[in-house]
């Protein structure tokens, strides 16, 4: 089975053809680092801590780093592991690394902790139970999967609700907690009922060959402890690991990092325990205090020269961060003096505080000889906070551009898009049936595909197998020929995309779903309706 295939081990005496000796002061990966990013990046050997302040240039760091040690130290791409913690961040990487060095980079293993780990248990989860192609479920899935465990329970959702149940869920996961683990710490009240929960729903998730988010972190660490010698795999092969923003891994991607960096010790952690805000995703500072106690070996390099603020900014940031007792020493300074004073403006309510952001960005405009060269950024802790500023820039007349909402991915007809392909590739996906069945609508209704639940259950078939054969249930007797042409429509594409030549690509597939389904037609008649 492709999990148990072991790729062999990279030579690590081997270096790629072009390397030779090269003068570090006069290389041009260094040219553009100060001192400290230098020493950052030439500190190659044993665990180095990079203290990176607030636009200290770590990116720059982080990518110098990795094309030295390719074009300098004999090591091979695929003997580097880098780790940031969006997807964003991961592209800009690769893109840096590769205008450094080109090609000589291909290989590296750069991307966030879920998409590398996620790589790992592509390779080995059968070692874990999984069937091969196991789906990794949004929070819309999640949410189904979970109000069926709450209603097998009989937990009302008075007392909790899905979401309620899956953030706690989450919670304890992120901390690298069991069911097992919650009944020993007796954290709550609702204790035992968690940990059933737990249970419950993770056994929901694996019948349906299926993994949350956080399962993939979680379920890594349980393939290295059930399976040491894919441990072992990963600890040899990669030699050099580099983790950015630190300050904000959680208790299993601290145990991670740990447990592959055990073999070779050349962990690179950058972050900022000053930026460290996001606790409330179970992230913990206390991994980047703490790092000098876990490898006393360790390497403490600060980058303090600030690129992006002026003096003014830097000084006021300097004198509210050291009010914090529980930090690491670093003060930023710039070559970059003076700047605008900062204003404070005590406003009565929410509409008087957008009142002044909209009057004050109507004065500069109207002070500027080109307005059209200015541009502002109006930052606002909650997205409920967006409506007053947006109705005080209107009265003004001011243009504006509201970024976020809701990301592509999380779109309502994407997700559509989606089930079907799921339920395409994994015929037994219920998640994905139970969503794909019902879009566009097609007489299909709660009550049917409840019902269609209940036989799966009651025959230990997939809801798609039930829909099939719906003509000899009683229960499904009065939408047999609906139920059916959609397990028809299913398996019609599936043969499709067997059967697919060269001259069919993915997008392809994609459109004659699409429009197979009938979701074309009834997006073009929703949009015509307004």
């Amino acid at each position: 089975m492709q999990s148990n295939q072991i790729d062999p081990f990279i030579n690590q005496n081997t270096a790629p053809a072009d390397v030779g000796e090269v003068n570090s002061s006069d290389d041009t990966l260094l040219a553009k680092l100060n001192p400290e990013q230098r020493r950052a990046v030439l500190t190659t050997e044993g665990p180095l801590l990079v203290l990176a302040g607030a636009g200290s240039g770590k990116t720059r760091v982080i990518t110098s780093r990795v094309a030295w040690l390719v074009k300098h130290k004999d090591v091979h791409p695929a003997q580097i592991l880098a780790i940031t913690f969006t997807n964003k961040a991961a592209n800009e990487m690769k893109e840096r690394i590769s205008a450094l060095i080109g090609l000589s980079a291909r290989g590296a293993w750069i991307g966030t902790f879920h998409s590398m780990m996620l790589r790992i248990l592509r390779r080995h989860g059968e070692m874990l139970g999984y069937r091969s192609q196991f789906a990794i479920f949004d929070t819309s899935d999640q949410e189904r999967v979970m109000r069926d465990v709450l209603e097998e329970l009989n937990i009302s959702k008075r007392t909790l609700t899905p979401r309620e149940a899956l953030n706690r869920i989450g919670s304890f996961k992120n901390k690298g907690m069991t069911a097992s683990d919650i009944r020993k710490s007796r954290s709550s009240y609702m204790a035992e009922d968690l940990a059933r929960i737990y249970e419950k729903y993770q056994k929901a998730l694996f019948e349906r060959n299926a993994m949350d988010f956080d399962d993939i972190l979680l379920q890594t660490l349980r393939l290295f402890a059930e399976q040491p010698h894919i441990l072992a795999r990963y600890q040899h092969q990669f030699r050099y690991i580099l983790v950015d923003e630190y300050q904000d891994t959680n208790r299993v991607q601290y145990d991670l990092v740990l447990q592959l960096s055990d073999m070779h010790k050349n962990l690179c952690v950058v972050g900022d325990d000053d930026q460290s805000i996001y606790s409330f995703r179970g992230a913990d500072v206390q991994n980047i205090l703490d790092f000098e106690k876990d490898f006393p070996a360790a390497t403490v390099i600060r980058l303090e020269q600030n690129y992006r603020s002026t003096s003014v900014i830097l000084a006021a940031a300097n004198n509210i961060i050291q009010e914090n007792t529980a930090r690491k020493h670093k003060r930023l300074w710039t070559a970059i003096d003076g700047g605008e004073p900062i204003m404070l403006y005590r406003a009565e309510d929410h509409f008087d505080e957008a009142r002044f952001v909209a009057r004050d960005i109507a004065r500069r405009l109207e002070a500027e000889d080109k307005p059209e060269d200015l541009s502002f950024a109006v930052l606002y802790r909650m997205n409920a906070l967006s409506r007053n500023v947006e109705s005080a820039l209107r009265d003004s007349n001011i243009n504006y551009h509201i970024y976020g909402g809701t990301r592509f991915y999380d779109r309502r007809e994407i997700k559509d898009v989606t089930a079907y392909l799921r339920l395409i590739m994994t015929p037994d996906d219920d998640v994905a049936f139970r969503r794909a069945v019902q879009v566009p609508r097609r007489g299909i209704g709660e009550v049917t595909v409840e019902r269609i639940n209940a036989l799966a259950g009651e025959n230990n078939a997939s809801m798609l197998e039930i829909a099939r054969n719906a003509g000899i249930y009683e229960d499904l007797s009065r939408s047999a020929g609906r139920v059916s042409g959609f397990a028809k429509l299913i398996e019609g594409l599936r043969s499709k995309l067997e059967q697919a030549d060269s001259d069919m690509n993915l997008a392809d597939f994609i459109r004659l779903v699409e429009h197979s389904s009938g979701m074309i037609a009834a997006l073009e008649e929703e949009a015509e309706r307004g």
